[in-house]
């Protein structure tokens, strides 16, 4: 019982740090929230035009490969978090050639799903802090976007938790590389927690499906040399956040529940203990009985 009650202490205060974690994460990924769709539906505006020279809207004439910018925790004690991105990420690949896929692993346990699905992991990114910040994503942004752009890779995804509520997290594949219309809009539609989900009706909205309302100066393909690479390293950094709430919600959840069964498990400890220092009691009883019996019996 003492064991049980030093795990239940640690649980608790594991639990506690962890909702305070979370609360951060989850209002970082929320005040970027709104910015990530705005870019989103930006892209989607941009991806319209195919002919207007954008290397990121085409995919190059000598990637065979694709490449996964997968996203899983550093550490451990949140429960199925890691599991399930482990189970989506296979998932996922069973649409395309292994030989044919290699993995950038953000995060030790993204690592270990490379090597268990039996992929080519051949860059990992186990420094990038809870708090993440803007800087911290750069080197991953370049590697992704020069290897798309120096005809490494016909297509790169992003492969991460999509945080919903404190008890949901999503695990998703999206594609970032070429900047396809279609996945962006099934990512608008889909992002963000359930009572914050877009609705495109494209026909009538001057933000999206309407090209004309944008003017290029100098040119279009020199604002969109600048402008869409750094509405890629948006959605990378969206996914960044996504990911870093969903795992401190997932610990939070997972050391509740922990907390919980520590909880149960003392009061049945406790109901044990009590029974069987009854039945010890009146088993003495018993025999102190039965002795004063003997020995009425035997004057």
């Amino acid at each position: 019982m003492a064991t049980v009650g030093n795990l239940k202490k640690i649980t608790k205060a594991m639990e506690m740090v962890a909702r305070g974690k979370m609360k951060k994460a989850v209002s970082n990924a929320l005040n970027a929230r709104y910015y990530a769709k705005f870019a989103l539906e930006l892209l989607v505006n941009l991806s319209e035009d195919k002919d207007n020279g954008s290397p990121f809207l085409v995919s190059p004439k000598t990637g065979e490969k694709v490449l996964f910018l997968h996203i899983a925790s550093n550490k451990g004690l949140c429960g199925g978090y890691n599991a399930s991105l482990f189970r989506s990420l296979s998932m996922r690949l069973e649409k395309n050639e292994r030989e044919n896929v290699d993995v950038v692993a953000v995060g030790k346990y993204a690592a270990r799903h490379g090597g268990k699905i039996g992929v080519s992991v051949i860059k990992r990114f186990d420094n990038i802090s809870e708090d993440i910040k803007v800087a911290e994503t750069e080197e991953l942004c370049d590697f992704a976007i020069n290897s798309f752009l120096a005809g490494k890779y016909k297509k790169v995804f992003v492969s991460y938790a999509n945080f919903v509520s404190a008890f949901k997290q999503e695990p998703v594949a999206r594609q970032l590389l070429p900047v396809s219309k279609e996945s962006l809009i099934e990512t608008l539609e889909k992002s963000g927690g359930e009572e914050d989900l877009i609705h495109i009706d494209r026909e009538k909205d001057l933000s999206i499906g309407n090209k004309s309302v944008y003017i290029f100066e100098p040119s279009e393909a020199a604002v969109l040399e600048i402008v869409v690479p750094k509405l890629i390293r948006s959605q990378i950094y969206q996914s960044l956040l996504e990911a870093g709430a969903s795992e401190q919600s997932a610990r939070m959840v997972a050391m509740k529940n922990a907390n919980e069964s520590a909880n149960k498990m003392s009061k049945e400890l406790l109901l044990s203990y009590n029974k069987a220092r009854q039945a010890g009691i009146t088993k003495e009883i018993l025999e102190i009985v039965a002795g004063a019996e003997s020995s009425l019996s035997s004057l």
